[in-house]
Formats: C-alpha cells, structure tokens, sequence
C-alpha cells in the first residue's frame, strides 16, 4: 500500500482520535495533539477507510473477527473496486447464525456483498488454506480482532506475514490487554521491518466505544527499524506478564509431566496387576527414566523381578526404593520376602519387624514373621506373634489359621480347632481352613466331623465326587447343618445330578422343616434344571407354611424359565409374574417392626433378572416393582431415603464419584465399564469403589489401583451405605443394578445426590432414587427415552472406553472344539437365557443355504436346559429338512484364553436378536470375526449394532431377520467378501478400543449435575 500517503494525511484524523502514543522517530506526527476529546468509533472508521484506499491496486483487504461487520462496512465504503477477506468462525460462536445474518444483511444495505470473500473457519485454517490456493495474494492492510490470548495474538500476526505486501498496514484491536501488548511487542522484537507507527488507548474520558485500544504497525520489507534496548525495553516489554508467563509455562510443564508421569505409572501397575511382567518392568523403567527418585516405581520395579525369581535384582531395587524413602512399611515387608527367597533369615526378621514398627496393623508381617519363626522351630514365639496379629486386627482369618497350625504343632488339639473355626467364621469358603480343621479332628480320632470337614474342603476346591464321598459318611450326623445339606445338593447340581440333588433337599426339609431357606433354595435349584411346575409345587407348599414370608412370596412370583419353549409360553409366565406381583404389592403390609424386617430381608433375596430377557418392554413393571422396593427400604430407613444436599468440593476441587458393583473381578461387567476408572481424569475426579461380593482376583486389585479409595464390604447392606455416606460423594453409580439384591436395596436408598445407573445390566430400575441412566448414543434407539424411568443420558459412541482384549500366545486348534476343519464356522456364544424361540429358524435357514455351515454354542451349566435348547434347535432344523446334528457343536463353558481361541478359529459371530452381545462382540472384533447383527427395539437389543457403527463397518448390519440371514449366508459363501469385511475390521480397531471421548463427555456430565443441582439439567 501507498503507507507514506497515508502517514502524510493521517494528522486531520486526530482531532478526534484521543491520546495517542507515537513513536519518537515519527517527526510527522508532532501536530497531533496529546489530548483530544475522545476517540470515536466514527474516527476509527474514517482510520481503516483511508487505510484501504491507500491500497495499490492488487492489494487485498484482511479481517480477522467480523462479528456482524461494522469495521468491515467502515473499511469498503465508497471503495467498490476493493476486495476483502472477511474470516470469523461463525458455526463456533454462533449458534443460531443471527450474527452473520446481520452481517449479511448489512453488506446488502450498502452493495458490499460483492466485494467481500467469506471464509467461515478459523484464522489459522484460513491461512493454511490460503497458502494452498491464492500463494500470489497480497494484503495491503490487515486488521486482526480475533481470540485475544497470547498465542493466538501471535500466530494471528506470523500467519499473516507471508500474505503481507512488501509495504501494508497491520491493526490489532484491544491493545490494552496485557496478552495482546506483549505478543505485539514480541513480533516487533523479531521482525525488524515492522514498526509501531500508533499505540492508541481507550480513553478515560468522553465517550467510550466498543475499542479496547489499537495498535497500528507499517511493515515495509526495505526498512530497518531503530530501536534502542533502552527504548524496547522501557516501552515494549511487560515485566508482569512475562514473569507470569514464565511461570505459567513452567507450572504447566510440571503438570504435564506430573499427568503423564502418573498415567505412565498406573499403566505399569496394571500391566503388573494383571501379570504382563515383561511389560510391567519396561513401563517402571520409563517412569524412573522420568524420575529417578519415584521410590514406588523402585519397589514395584523390584517386585516384578520378584516374582520373574530374579531375586538379586529384587533386592537391588527395593533397597533404592527404602533408601529415597525408608518410612513405608510395606517396602520393608517386600523386603522381607526377597531376603527370605535369598535365604536371609536374620535380614528378614528384621525387615518384618521393622514393617510392623511402622505399621502396627500390617497383619501380613506378622504372618510372615511368625512363619518364619515356626520353620526355625521357636514355636512359642511365633505362637506369641499370631497373637498380636489378632490383637491388631480380629478380623483376618489368616492369623487364626496360622495360629492353629502352631496349635497343631504343640498337639494343643482343642485350641487348634477353635483357632480353625474362628478363621471358617470369617473365611467360610476357604478350603485350607476345611482342610486342616479335617487334620486336627482326625489327630482326635473324631472321623464324622473330619470327614464333614474333608467334605467342604473338597467342594470348596470343586471337587465335587470327594465332597460327595465324605458328606455321605455322616449324612444323618448331628453337623448336618442347613449349609451342609445346601452344598451337598450343590455338589450334585454342579454335577448335573438331578435326582440326587432333588432328593438331598427333600430330606434336608424333612428334617428342618420350619427352615424358609431350604424352601427358597430348592425353588431355584428346580428352575436351575428347568423343573418348573415341580418349583410351583415347592413354592405353593412353602406358601402355607410361611404365610408372612415376603421372600417365599417373591420367589413364587418370580418363578420363570431359563428358556422358553414357545412364544406362547412368554406370554403365559408374564401374565402370572405381572398378576403374581400385583397380588403381593397389595397384600404386603409395613405396619410393624416385624413385618417390615421380613419385607427387606424380601427384597433382599432375588431380583426379576429373567423377566428382562422376555425382551419385552419392562418399563411399567419395573416402575411398580422399583417403587414397591423404595417403599419397603423407606420404612427400614428412613433416615437414609431423605433428598441429600450437594457436598462441597473438596479443597482440591474433584467431583467425588462412587462406584458400586457386585462385579469388580474378572467378570463381564468389570471388562465393560473398568475403562471408565481407568480413564478418569485424576485432577477432576476422585474415584471411590464399594465392591460387594466376596470373590477376589487380579481385576480386583487392579480396581484398586485406578481408585482413590476402594472398599471391600461383602454382603452388608448397611456397612456399605454407611461408607458411602462418610465419603459425601456427590455422585453414585450402580454398574449393574438388577442382578444382584443387595444392590437393589441400596439403590432404593438415597445415599449421594446425584445417583446413576448404567447397562452393566441394561434395563431401567424402576426406582425413584435413581435420577440417570448412563447409556450410549450409537445404541440407543431414537425413542430411547421412553424406556426409562430415569432421564437417559447419551454419552457419546458406545460409551465406554473398552480395551482391546490381549489374545492368547498359544491358540487351540479347531479339532479340540470339535469343529470340522474346512466347515465355515459361525460361532453364537451368548449366555442360553438370550435365545429366544421364535429366532431359532435362522440358524436353519442358514445350514439350509451353506451345505459347509457349523454353529458353535456354548453349553448352560445346567444340563436339561442345554438339552431343552438344543431340542428347540433339533425341530427349528428339522422344519428345513435338516438334522441339527450335523450342524451344531455345543461346547462347555471356557476359560479366557481357550474362549478367545475359540473366536479365531471361527469364520462368523452371530449376534443374538432381542438381546445383543456387548463383551462378547468386542471380542470378537478383537478377533477380527465380522459379526452380524439386527438391531432390535430396545438399547439391550442393539450393543452390536452401535459397536459396529462406531467400528465403521456396516455392511454386516440387517435391517430385519430375512437380510440377517443373506448376510450370515454370503459371508459364508463368498470367501473374497469376508476377507473385504475382516480387512475393514483389522484397519479400523483404533475407533474402537480405548475411547477417551466418552469419558471426557461423562466428566462433563459429571461436572453439570453437580454445579446445577438440584435442577436437572437438559441432556442431549
């Protein structure tokens, strides 16, 4: 541009510009007044249209931050022959387009439409855009009022420079700001052809403006500019803003490095958890190549060599870890261990003991300790040392075992089997106890009661025909408790020995008849093998013998099939469970202390799990039967059911949330949601755990891990609630309500603010104290709101962030499946209860059509109701001609890696209608099996459907049945099409596994409730 002509006739603009700052070297300029009345926005007008006429001819106008285009308007007026370039991220700060509607409409009002270029994006893209398409595009003056922070302030101008023409004008609006001042200053220092020409700020009188300040600059590619240290740094440099700026990056660096330090560390430790040593010790070993004084990573590092029985380098490590850190006492108890490995006895003791110093509680070092003086034969010793580990802590088991082997050792018969049963009273399931309590009773020459106790060590081993021998041999004895007819009936169900377990509980009622438990049991374990008018017969006797039996009555209602023969016999069993459960409702009364303990012990014994896979809308009955359950908890607690005020965060500013689960071990609802415990941001979110269950496994450590605090309360409702209540969370979310009673009951209760369910069991509770119910946008159905008591809440693409699934090193072949080598394998493996009758066609139609086809299922542990599916499936067949036979493999349950073998040894997953696989097909993608799959009405029909989507591979999704089955058949068929869909599979796993964006947008929901509560915000 023309900038001497518009430096010559700028003077005239200042009668009326305000105070301005001009630099020393600008001898033209010493005309302009220091103070004038006031800077007006029809002043700054007149400065960028004067701008733009001094423009050559090939010379563009550029504004960045249009806003509805005033300076734009200002700039082309009277100038039809200029061009602009208007670049403003509309769609990003503008909703509703009513800004850029006007600024269209005002461009019409004066016939500048035309000559402006629109470029609806963000300054940075336009400038990389622009480089790509107009490289020979000159700007002759360029006016930047977008973001305002330092960053953006400086990119926006070094963006721009390239565009630049060897003489333009540039002008930054609101150059009072701090940020804005010195990102200016900081691109004078660097480019010496540009030169501050006005510092104009916003007055302190008269009239004020929409301006914040301006900063005009001339850059001419030919000129040097002049400027002094002492000038520069008395006029162009912010000392505050710098320091801030500095510190700013510094504390933001620590940050980073703390955030990804700590990810790093939980990483290892998970990988360690869950036995990936290899992995575990190189992650330990980049966390110490981050910080080489972590005195945890030392010991853990150390602990992988322990157990990899590299005991020197075990040894090494943990010695660091007590030198950065001596003060933690389960670093000495480690050290312990590998002292005792190295054959260090005297070491050892005193790293036990010294454990103990520092934490008097540690009851694994006083078992250790006491061990270790039991192998060097001082028996009183290590007798004294059990002591005081029961003295620390009466309620492990281990010190009372351990105690009664020292017993045993002294012939102290009599307490040794005392200590034994005290341990058994705490750890009933616990088959050593069984096993030496049997030893002690036999060194008495007491054979009943050491066979009863061989016998529930055997069956607590699973080892069901030994359990079966020793229980007979005192079948009849006075030990013949409840339980002991209970696990003797077990042994034979778990051994698919009917008759035997059947007639075990007749005679276990006959000799407690007044027992309501052995009623409750034998009804379950007659619907376990798919007796159902026999479980009927049992519930109607045990009715009038227990008339106020809340408990016997549910179970009465809640008699349904595992699996239905027909669809008609769906609807029979739901019409008594809706009558059955009307009837109850309104006979149930609460007017007495008595009646209300047999109604909660009621609700406390099984829930309505198999009404859901009728896969029918259960809304209105869950409704009725959630609110039967809060009626029945109110009157149990009232002081617990009250609407709870939101806590206060705490100093730290994290949301507390609190998990509760039935399944935190190495289960289907711990695989699908653990990611979200894994994933939370540490700096927002602090994560609590109740685990309600006593089965304990690496999953389970690893749980702990990833929370802030994890509590471990097996089967005690008001132990559970009164934790929750101490740790005033200000969120609670129930992982998999509705398969376990105890939950249900707590659910009732209103023990956080803000509680939450989610689809570890995906059906709505029903239940008034529960506000949401976290679900997955890709699954739910667009009506998904209307199957929900509680406000449905779409967190975005399946939901959660699911790893992907390890595969196994070494892999079975098909032969040990029992699977034909060149037959195309369709693998079906979800849970029997999920086949529905009227779909067994499909696996027919398809034999029909692929002569090679054979069907993998996996058996029920009860084996009538694997029979009466696989007699379903012999007549579905049978209608096409065909014998299922020849078509249909049913494999015994699985472990995880023969499992996941069995997924990639097969062609095909066929997803179940009605109820969709989750797990299940995740893993199978894993495997790279193209699942098909036909979404159904409800969110529990249609898991496979949203993964799919998210995967990006659709082509195996069926509109109805008829297209499920052309797919099924043409990817068994046409070997190239499935080699394109597998291919699609491999490529796309990173859209899948590990999202980060669900649990981002569930910490943002997180964030809303609590900051609105108690308004219930509006979700999308």
């Amino acid at each position: 541009m023309d900038y001497q002509r518009f430096i010559q006739q700028l003077p005239q603009f200042y009668e009326n510009l305000g105070q301005a700052s001009i630099h020393p070297k600008s001898d033209q300029f010493q005309a302009v007044l220091d103070r004038v009345k006031g800077m007006t926005t029809a002043n700054v007008m007149q400065l960028l249209n004067f701008a733009v006429e001094c423009m050559e001819p090939d010379e563009v106008y550029c504004e960045i931050g249009c806003f509805q285009g005033s300076t734009l308007i200002g700039a082309l007026l009277n100038h039809p022959d200029k061009v602009a370039y208007a670049v403003d991220d509309f769609s990003e700060f503008d909703d509703t387009g009513e800004n850029f509607d006007a600024l269209i409409a005002h461009l019409n009002l004066f016939n500048q439409d035309q000559q402006v270029l629109f470029c609806n994006q963000g300054f940075e893209e336009f400038f990389f855009d622009l480089k790509e398409i107009n490289p020979d595009l000159k700007i002759g003056v360029y006016f930047y009022d977008g973001a305002h922070d330092y960053r953006s302030q400086l990119l926006g101008l070094l963006l721009a420079k390239p565009f630049l023409a060897d003489q333009a004008l540039i002008i930054v609006d609101d150059s009072n700001w701090s940020s804005v001042q010195q990102a200016n200053w900081d691109f004078l220092a660097t480019h010496p052809h540009c030169q501050l020409l006005l510092d104009l700020p916003t007055p302190k009188d008269g009239y004020r403006t929409f301006w914040n300040g301006l900063h005009v600059f001339i850059w001419d590619v030919n000129q040097q500019t002049n400027y002094s240290w002492s000038i520069f740094d008395e006029n162009h440099r912010s000392k505050p803003f710098i320091k801030a700026l500095y510190n700013f990056h510094f504390d933001f660096e620590f940050k980073q490095k703390q955030e990804s330090l700590n990810s790093l560390y939980k990483e290892a430790v998970s990988r360690h958890v869950s036995g990936q040593l290899d992995t575990a010790e190189r992650k330990y070993q980049e966390v110490l190549q981050w910080d080489k004084n972590h005195a945890q990573a030392w010991h853990d590092l150390g602990m992988v060599y322990y157990h990899k029985e590299k005991y020197p380098n075990a040894l090494e490590r943990v010695l660091i870890s007590l030198r950065l850190n001596p003060s933690i006492s389960l670093h000495h108890y480690s050290l312990g261990l590998i002292l005792e490995k190295l054959g260090n006895t005297a070491k050892a003791i005193e790293a036990y003991q010294q454990s103990i110093t520092l934490n008097p509680r540690f009851i694994d070092a006083y078992n250790n300790l006491g061990n270790i003086l039991s192998t060097i034969g001082d028996l009183e010793q290590a007798e004294s040392i059990y002591q005081q580990a029961i003295d620390a802590n009466p309620d492990n088991y281990g010190s009372y075992l351990n105690l009664g082997n020292i017993l045993m050792a002294k012939e102290h018969f009599n307490q040794a089997i005392d200590a034994y049963q005290k341990a058994i009273q705490l750890k009933p399931n616990n088959s050593d106890i069984f096993q030496n309590l049997g030893l002690a009773y036999a060194a008495k020459s007491d054979q009943p009661n050491s066979d009863l106790a061989f016998g529930y060590s055997a069956y607590y081993q699973g080892n069901y025909e030994e359990s079966i021998t020793r229980f007979q041999q005192v079948l009849g004895h006075s030990g013949c408790n409840l339980n002991f007819y209970k696990s003797l009936a077990n042994c034979y169900k778990n051994l698919n020995q009917q008759e035997e377990a059947i007639q075990i509980y007749r005679q276990a009622i006959e000799n407690h008849p007044n027992s309501d438990e052995l009623y409750l049991s034998f009804i379950a374990i007659l619907q376990h093998f798919g007796r159902l008018e026999e479980a009927i017969a049992v519930a109607s006797e045990a009715s009038q013998l227990f008339l106020h039996d809340l408990a016997v009555k549910l179970e009465t209602q809640r008699i349904l099939p595992i699996i239905y023969d027909d669809t008609a016999e769906i609807d029979c069993y739901r019409h008594r469970f809706t009558q059955y459960l009307e009837d109850l409702i309104q006979q149930t009364s609460l007017d007495n202390p008595e009646a209300r303990k047999n109604a909660l012990k009621g609700i406390g014994h099984r829930t309505n799990f198999y009404l859901q896979y009728q896969c029918k809308n259960d809304l209105a009955l869950q409704i009725k039967y959630g609110e039967f359950v809060h009626h029945v908890i109110t009157a149990n607690y009232p002081q617990w059911v009250q609407p709870r005020p939101m806590p206060s965060l705490s100093q730290s500013g994290k949301i507390r949330v609190g998990y509760i689960s039935n399944c935190f071990y190495l289960q289907t609802v711990n695989k699908l949601f653990s990611g979200w415990l894994k994933q939370h941001n540490a700096e927002q979110v602090e994560v609590y755990c109740y685990y309600g269950s006593l089965r304990v496994d690496a999953r389970t450590q690893l749980l702990r891990v990833y929370s802030h605090a994890f509590h471990h309360i097996p089967n005690n409702l008001e132990g559970i609630s009164k934790q929750i209540l101490a740790d005033q969370l200000h969120i609670l979310v129930f992982l998999d309500l509705g398969m376990h009673p105890t939950l249900t009951q707590i659910a009732g209760l209103r023990l956080a603010p803000v509680q939450c369910l989610t689809w570890g069991h995906p059906i709505t509770s029903g239940l008034p104290t529960i506000d949401y119910f976290l679900s997955s946008d890709l699954m739910e159905p667009e009506n998904g709101e209307n199957h929900y008591s509680e406000q449905l809440i779409r967190l975005p693409n399946i939901g959660i962030s699911y790893p992907k699934p390890v595969l196994p090193k070494t892999r079975k072949r098909r032969s040990e499946f029992k699977l034909r080598p060149q037959s195309t394998v369709y693998l079906s493996c979800q849970s029997t209860f999920k086949y529905l009758p009227q779909y067994d066609y499909i696996f027919a139609a398809i034999a029909q059509r692929v002569p090679q086809a054979q069907f993998a299922f996996l058996s029920h542990p009860s084996d009538s109701i694997t029979q009466q599916f696989l007699q379903r499936l012999k007549k579905a067949f049978a209608g096409f001609g065909l014998d299922s036979e020849d078509y249909c493999v049913t494999l015994s349950r699985l472990n995880q890696n023969d499992y996941l073998s069995l997924n990639l040894v097969s062609d095909v997953f066929l997803d179940t209608l009605g109820w969709s696989g989750g797990n299940t097909t995740l893993e199978a993608i894993a495997c790279n099996l193209p699942v098909v799959t036909c979404p159904g009405e409800f969110m529990r029909g249609r898991h496979s459907y949203g993964i799919l989507r998210m995967l990006g591979v659709t082509d195996t999704i069926a509109n109805d049945e008829a297209e499920y089955i052309d797919i099924a058949v043409r990817l068994g068929l046409d070997p190239q099409w499935r080699k394109s869909i597998v291919a699609q599979i491999v490529a796309n796993h990173d859209r899948l596994y590990d999202d980060k964006t669900c649990v981002e947008a569930l910490e943002a929901f997180y964030e809303r409730v609590v900051e609105d509560y108690p308004r219930k915000p509006d979700f999308i």
